[in-house]
Formats: C-alpha cells, structure tokens, sequence
C-alpha cells in the first residue's frame, strides 16, 4: 500500500512528482486572511523521496523539474481561484443576497 503525504510547499510537491508520485489532492483554506493549498500525493517511493528532500540530498534535472514546478504552479493558482470564488459566494449568502 502506498503512503500519503501532504504539503504546502510547491518545490517538494514538484520533487515528489518527479520521483514518480501521483497528486491525488489540492486542498485550499483560509489562513491567517490569505488561501493556502495543501498538496497530497501518493507513491511506493514516497517515504524514500521525502527522505533525500528532508536530507537536502534531492537531485533532479532541472529543465525537466523547471517544467513540472510550472504545472504545479498553474494547478495551485486554478485552486486558489476557486476557493476564493467559494468563499465570496459563501460570503454574500452569509450577507443575505448577492451584488
């Protein structure tokens, strides 16, 4: 069974997909006024790669990482732009109509 792990940080999130790890979740919520996403991935090596990350040993190629930060980027910004749409909306229901 392969393990999970959740993270906000884009670089190690980039890292895990290039070791072959699957993103199975973005998660946006509302901290201290600003939205943040969470990243969780799943993968066998998983434990492996979390391992060099942690140990500043991680290595990677970098036109190829350059390319997959650019994805993750671009997913988590579409993330934040929902969350922000939600809770606008969830906001003006609150406020008893819309504008």
């Amino acid at each position: 069974m392969s393990e999970t792990v959740t993270t906000t940080d884009l670089y190690e999130s980039t890292f895990y997909m290039l070791g072959g790890c699957q993103l199975v979740a973005i998660e946006a919520e509302k901290v201290d006024g600003a939205i943040t996403c969470r990243l969780s991935f799943q993968g066998d090596k998983l434990p492996e790669l979390q391992s060099e990350y942690f140990a500043g040993k991680a290595k990677v190629a970098l036109f190829p990482f350059r390319r997959a930060f650019g994805q993750v980027n671009a997913l988590v910004y579409s993330a934040k732009k929902r969350a922000k749409n939600q809770l606008r909306q969830q906001e003006q229901v609150a406020e008893g109509g819309s504008t």
